[in-house]
């Protein structure tokens, strides 16, 4: 089973990398702005266009000063600037072409920044990193993320790519999960604002990432009105009652018991994953000076250990079967709450087999806990079992660092 689960989570990182390779391999087609300029809808990892990753979603016509006061200044979201802890180190820098030759200066460009590529009217073709980062959301949770590119010839327009990611504990990074959503919301900051002149949306055929569908988002501001500043402001509990008598007659029937003591496990691996996800975010806001990845030094052990040990402690008052079902449940539905409460509503392939096989793992390891397994006569080594694939599951997606 473990070599199963092994090859399965493997294979299906392999099979998502190839479709996403070749997908970056299409004959890359730019759209002509307004003003001429030729733009490549897309971002890029590099300044090629094989590492092509997410498509832009809006263009703004207007001074780009306004258009980034604008956002900054929203009244539906809380955008803040993405500071350098939160963003791996790149070079800013534009990346000049010669014709069909690129040019590229010294410096590793394998981090966040993302490049686009724009042949401006009157100027030379070049690949631009972002111009500034915004977000809104917790860095180790969920947030929209928004990266603008602005026109490096005359300031007249700003392309934007915004997205929804979150925090993935088990890859230690940011995973998409979507662009339409957030490009919705950006849409609507400029909704019947009396400084822009009109919304309307173009089909720029940049359907190949994610869930885009290829239309984009355009907005024109009221050249009159682009030099000023914008402000605006932006303005539980369930109680359970039961009599103590009605209480003590269920806890003595063995059944009710056996539930019990599975929902109490399904309810700690809950509670455990979800107090180390929020807590984290806590942290984050305690202490806004400290690096997240600092914070993230401190969560991850928690989590990659304390869940396993969890579920083996929580689970020994059941048999095998029942402490399976509860750990392996219980990790799911964590799981399930945790993207719920991001609003992640689809995953990469790989993703989805990764969480399975954890799944699986902790199941393992409370069968082998459970009071089945702790028989005399019982020896099946599933906590063995389990905790070796719970080792090597949590250690695949750690190889992108080597």
């Amino acid at each position: 089973m473990l070599l199963v689960v092994i090859a399965v989570v493997t294979g299906a990182s392999v099979v998502t990398a190839e479709l996403s390779d070749s997908a970056g391999a299409s004959e890359p087609r730019t759209v002509t702005l307004e003003d001429g300029s030729e733009l490549w809808p897309y971002t890029s990892k590099g300044p090629t266009t094989s590492d092509r990753t997410l498509s832009i979603n809006l263009v703004v016509y207007g001074d780009t000063d306004a258009t980034e006061r604008a956002l900054r200044s929203s009244s539906l979201a809380d955008w803040d600037e993405v500071e350098a802890d939160q963003q791996d180190i790149a070079p800013a820098e534009e990346f000049e072409i010669d014709g069909d030759k690129e040019t590229v200066a010294w410096g590793g460009a394998n981090g966040a920044t993302r490049y686009v590529y724009v042949d401006p009217v009157d100027d030379r073709a070049v690949w631009l990193v972002e111009s500034y980062q915004l977000h809104d959301g917790e860095y180790l949770a969920d947030r929209r993320h928004i990266r603008a590119y602005e026109d490096p010839s005359n300031d007249d327009w700003t392309a934007i790519q915004a997205h929804d990611e979150h925090w993935d504990w088990f890859h230690l990074r940011h995973t998409v999960h979507g662009i339409e959503e957030s490009q919705l919301s950006v849409e609507e900051e400029f909704v019947d604002q009396w400084y822009v002149d009109g919304i309307s949306r173009v089909r720029f055929g940049n359907d190949a990432s994610s869930d885009a569908d290829g239309w984009v988002t355009i907005i024109d501001f009221d050249e009159r009105a682009t030099h000023l500043i914008f402000t605006s402001l932006l303005v539980g509990s369930v109680s359970v009652a039961r009599t103590l008598e009605a209480g003590t007659e269920l806890w003595r029937n063995d059944d009710v018991r056996s539930i019990l003591h599975s929902l109490a496990t399904v309810g700690i691996l809950v509670l455990l994953y979800l107090s180390l996800r929020f807590g984290a975010v806590k942290l984050e806001h305690l202490f806004p000076g400290l690096p997240p990845k600092a914070i993230v030094a401190v969560v991850y052990p928690l989590l990659v250990v304390g869940l396993p040990i969890a579920a083996y402690l929580s689970t020994r008052q059941l048999d095998r079967t029942q402490a399976f079902t509860a750990a392996s449940l219980g990790f799911t539905v964590a799981i399930f709450l945790d993207y719920t409460f991001m609003g992640v509503t689809t995953l990469p392939l790989d993703t989805f087999v990764h969480r399975g096989a954890l799944a699986v793992a902790i199941g393992l390891i409370a069968a082998g806990a459970s009071q089945t397994a702790r028989e005399p006569d019982v020896e099946l080594g599933h906590v063995r079992t389990g905790a070796l694939l719970w080792v090597v599951t949590v250690a695949v997606p750690l190889l992108q660092f080597f």
